[in-house]
């Protein structure tokens, strides 16, 4: 079987998560890729077949959204789309779009393309598109579900990667006869993280707080464990855009256990350094948004805070694990959890009651998976 798969780069770290999919589908299948920029060193080893770069700038970006607005069309996607399809194989059994909720080239390109190859179409979305519940403000919600509602129509297969985004996404298109739909979901590195007990009392969040995620609770909750573990530290990673709340709930000597660090891909020593790892999620109620940083958390022998809404991925999937304790979008619900962490942490836990979920996050498994749900689409055996 022939494969091709398009996303958009254009700096984003998620493209990992898209190379992982890609080296699991091509052990089976003749895979090439097609992106706006991407370095053929990134497949060493990978056994894809060809790598297609189109450049797509940030002025057709805005020329896009012109004419999505105006048209329901991403008119520059499809001649973007056109003028690759000029180059690259036309014998593909299936076209596969990997989408974000701000990366909608790879949805107006790839309906274009399979359509003009007459082959099968497949999304695999891995944000809910568009972010619904207040992650996107009105105006871009609107012209982001026009694009939704004139090119996921034309798909055969549509992924989204937890049960709950699924079940939102499907309620936004008017489905193909014969649609197969399916959870993939985000694969994880394949890294695992084995440490000593920390002697050193630190929360530990990793990635960029922006949107609807809210810095305040964990903060209010931290001033209370300084009372407790006046030597305890709570370190942020990456970009930190509403930290200004520290200010009215901390006192200066207090503000001084909060470090923010630069993003870095090589966690291990903060990993080691950490107690505890925390989660946030949106504070919103049937959030239908999974972090990505769980996926490499739950690889790692530390007991994890998770902050999240009721009805959520996280509530269902970790359910039960004695090893993840899940908060209320509140301060006292936090204090608790977080206090409770501490203490566990200080002692070793059976991190083994992760393993099936471990598993079920594998590239190995989400790959194959993925490998099935298109021969399905595609009408062929293994």
């Amino acid at each position: 079987m022939k494969i091709l798969v398009i996303y958009q780069r254009s700096g984003a770290g998620i493209s990992v998560i898209y190379k992982r999919l890609i080296c699991e589908l091509a052990k089976n299948a003749e895979v090439d890729v097609l992106s706006d920029q991407e370095d053929i060193e990134r497949y060493t080893g990978c056994g894809i077949r060809n790598l297609y770069t189109q450049p797509y700038t940030y002025n057709m970006k805005e020329w896009d959204r012109k004419f999505i607005k105006r048209a329901g069309r991403f008119l520059v996607s499809e001649w973007w789309a056109h003028k690759v399809s000029k180059v690259i194989a036309n014998d593909y059994d299936v076209v596969l779009s990997c989408l974000t909720s701000t990366q909608l080239l790879p949805c107006a390109g790839g309906a274009y393309i399979a359509n003009k190859l007459k082959c099968k179409y497949a999304i695999y979305a891995v944000d809910a598109i568009p972010g619904p519940g207040g992650w996107t403000p009105p105006k871009i919600y609107k012209w982001r579900m026009k694009a939704v509602r004139k090119y996921f129509p034309k798909a055969d297969y549509v992924a989204s990667s937890n049960k709950h985004m699924l079940d939102f996404q499907l309620s936004t298109f008017e489905h193909k006869a014969g649609l197969i739909s399916n959870v993939l979901l985000t694969p994880s590195p394949n890294e695992t993280y084995e440490y000593p007990i920390s002697k050193e009392n630190i929360f530990l969040y990793t990635g960029t707080l922006y949107g609807l995620r809210n810095p305040r609770y964990i903060i209010s909750a931290f001033k209370r464990i300084l009372a407790t573990y006046p030597d305890a530290q709570l370190l942020f990673v990456g970009k930190v855009l509403e930290l200004g709340d520290a200010e009215g709930i901390l006192t200066a000597e207090e503000r001084k256990r909060i470090s923010i660090l630069p993003h870095t891909d090589d966690l291990g020593a903060l990993f080691s350094r950490a107690k505890v790892l925390v989660d946030i999620d949106a504070d919103l109620e049937k959030d239908p948004f999974l972090s990505s940083k769980i996926v490499t958390y739950l690889k790692v022998n530390r007991m994890i805070v998770c902050e999240t809404g009721h009805d959520t991925p996280s509530r269902e999937m970790f359910a039960g694990l004695k090893t993840i304790i899940q908060c209320d979008h509140n301060a006292d619900s936090l204090y608790n959890g977080m206090k409770r962490a501490l203490e566990m942490a200080n002692e070793q836990q059976d991190y083994s009651e992760r393993e099936s979920l471990i598993k079920e996050f594998s590239a190995e498994y989400v790959g194959a998976k993925l490998w099935k749900d298109l021969l399905k689409v595609c009408g062929k055996q293994e």
